[in-house]
């Protein structure tokens, strides 16, 4: 009897496992199974894979890649797939939580195979990387922290009334026992009461953001942060009346050396980088399916030196021109200027400011006529807002630059390699 039982149980589990692999069947059709983050990356997998693979976007369309999580639908479709290739570089921001729900996938890091721009992340609790004075002239008014563009979830800061008779070491010492607490969560475009010695944590937001503020009272205020205000993560205060204040600097660097140490994500912005990409992409693939290496590698070194020419060809443009600098609305394309010798200016999350102020505005018109610029570049398919503003007071025009951080209208039809082009020719079109 217990032989029969035993029997029986191994046939219901194999009727289960075959029940399970007809579904499977069903679902696919027998070719391997890859996954990529999102456009860029997967069209530069689509350029090695062929029809070999079952190459898929695990993100969406139109959806943005700084922003984007995946649901649990998304991870169960995921479950399927033999592997999962992403850029890095802390974009993906949801890998871990992947990683975590299914540790038998396979995962690609491309980002691990470049060199890539960093800057200082958070300070670690109990320190911060910058302290400076406020003068506050109004208590009965809002002034208003504003950030630029940023890849970062949350801002630590806070406030004390400064003691005159204080000596800058103290001060130091006071402002690391205020930063032990863990942080009080302030919301993007909200109003606030300042309560002297305890932090905020600001929410921050990937194209702008800003919050306001009230202090009890008049007199000169300390401003502690856990980040110091940079190209990727800019911030500065404004008056109640729309004007930069520029605050006396007491501290801007770490209080204690042990910052993180965060990336500038946009690292398949960059024919080096994306020739990189592909190698490791044909490695992983190779590693994986070792009978198809003879097409794989046919359609890499094909990738290869279409992306190779390309950096000939305009490498060799860029020489001839004079005028080295872009404006652009996205901070995006840093890696594209470390190709050609390039330098971009960010206008900091002017495409969605809803009032920008005047001496920003000023500040980006004065950059462009010592420059001799006359084209603001904005990004293909988003809104021309901010870049149209500044182009107008120029007498200029507006140009599009492409990220590939989502697809569009304006994007559907080109490769990789098409919008990497048409990036490369309107920057030079700027620059002759």
């Amino acid at each position: 009897m217990r032989n029969r039982l035993k029997f029986l149980c191994l046939l219901l589990c194999a009727c289960f496992l075959l029940a399970g692999c007809q579904r499977a069947q069903k679902e696919g059709d027998g070719r391997p199974i890859v996954y990529a983050s999102f456009f860029p990356i997967y069209d530069l997998c689509k350029s090695i894979t062929g029809e070999e693979i079952d190459l898929r976007s695990f993100m969406p369309p139109e959806q943005s890649a700084h922003l984007w999580e995946p649901s649990p639908k998304d991870i169960r479709q995921l479950a399927e797939a033999d592997m999962l290739i992403v850029n890095g570089a802390n974009l993906e921001r949801w890998v871990d939580q992947v990683a975590e729900n299914l540790p038998n996938l396979k995962i690609i890091t491309l980002s691990d195979t470049v060199e890539l721009i960093t800057y200082k992340g958070a300070a670690a609790i109990g320190d911060f990387q910058y302290l400076g004075i406020i003068d506050v002239d109004d208590s009965t008014k809002h002034y208003k922290l504003e950030f630029g563009h940023t890849h970062e979830d949350l801002m630590r800061c806070a406030f004390f009334k400064l003691d005159p008779e204080i000596k800058e070491e103290q001060l130091i010492k006071d402002g690391k026992k205020i930063m032990e607490q863990k942080g009080r969560i302030v919301s993007q475009r909200s109003d606030n009461e300042v309560e002297a010695n305890v932090v905020y944590g600001v929410e921050m937001a990937h194209e702008y953001g800003s919050c306001n503020w009230r202090f009890p009272e008049t007199g000169r205020w300390v401003f502690i942060s856990d980040r110091v205000s940079e190209e990727l993560l800019s911030y500065n205060w404004l008056d109640p009346w729309g004007e930069e204040i520029e605050l006396e600097t007491v501290l801007a660097g770490s209080s204690s050396g042990l910052d993180k140490i965060t990336y500038d994500p946009h690292s398949w912005l960059s024919i080096v980088n994306a020739k990189r990409y592909l190698n490791k992409i044909y490695d992983e693939l190779v590693a994986s399916y070792p009978e198809m290496q003879r097409k794989f590698y046919k359609r890499k070194v094909k990738a290869i030196d279409e992306l190779t020419s390309m950096e000939y060809e305009f490498k060799a443009k860029f020489k001839e021109v004079e005028k080295r600098n872009f404006v652009v609305t996205h901070y995006a394309y840093a890696y594209l200027a470390r190709d050609f010798d390039l330098q971009q200016f960010p206008l900091q999350g002017l495409t969605s400011m809803e009032d920008p102020s005047l001496k920003t505005i000023r500040k980006a018109i004065n950059y462009c006529l010592n420059h001799q610029l006359k084209t603001i570049f904005y990004e293909l398919g988003g809104q021309k807002k901010g870049a149209d503003t500044i182009a107008a007071e120029l007498g200029g025009q507006t140009k599009p630059l492409a990220s590939m951080e989502y697809r569009n209208r304006e994007v559907d039809g080109k490769s990789f390699a098409d919008l990497m082009r048409l990036n490369l020719e309107n920057l030079l079109e700027s620059m002759e």
